[in-house]
């Protein structure tokens, strides 16, 4: 049975509020809430509610232990400034990609393969930040929707598109519930400003 009782952080660890993995952890939560909610084909259907419902107790469960039990997540490796440089050249890069991505499509008569077109191009942007924020989590969390939104993109249907992009929803949601458990804890220290490739063993 899992614990959820409260736990006592580690002392290299930040306190909970202020250990901006939690938080950013949220915006994660946010676009596996938006993947499945906005791609699922209507609330009536029992396989959009069954779905909705799965990824609504992950966010819950997550939440849970992030903030209110939370489990170490292993020492934290302070941002630096080409840290934040890699992040924001991501995700202006993400809504650039997109923008373009889904002009092509129109012109080419495939529009409704968007959602895929989202997941494929979320994912790619999840890469640089493993290495950037030596975070090995986005590895598999960007490798799992790039894998969904290219097997949307092949399969070339709408449905297709819908599942690989509700699919990608609710895998997020699980791994980053597996995140908050402290499954990807990393056990190294790196420098502020360090890039991962040059950690080294505490």
């Amino acid at each position: 049975m899992m614990d959820l009782a409260p736990r006592t952080l580690p002392a290299d660890s930040p306190p909970r509020f202020a250990d901006p993995r939690r938080f950013g952890t949220l915006i994660g939560l946010v676009g596996a809430c938006v993947f499945v909610f906005g791609y699922t084909p209507g609330f009536s259907d029992p396989l959009a509610v069954g779905v909705r419902i799965l990824v609504l107790v992950a966010v819950a469960a997550t939440l849970w232990f992030l903030f209110v039990s939370p489990r170490p997540l292993g020492p934290l490796v302070p941002a630096g400034p080409w840290q934040m440089g890699v992040y924001v050249l991501c995700v202006v890069a993400e809504f650039a990609v997109i923008a373009a991505g889904t002009r092509l499509i129109d012109d080419a008569g495939a529009g409704h393969l968007r959602p895929a077109l989202i997941t494929l191009v979320v994912g790619v942007h999840f890469l640089p930040f493993a290495w950037a924020f030596s975070e090995r989590m986005f590895y598999t969390l960007g490798g799992t929707l790039v894998v969904l939104g290219g097997i949307g993109l092949v399969i070339g249907t709408t449905t297709g598109a819908l599942l690989s992009a509700v699919l990608a929803g609710w895998a997020m949601s699980c791994l980053l519930l597996a995140y908050s458990l402290g499954f990807f804890r990393r056990g190294r220290r790196v420098d502020a400003g360090q890039p991962a490739h040059e950690l080294r063993e505490s």
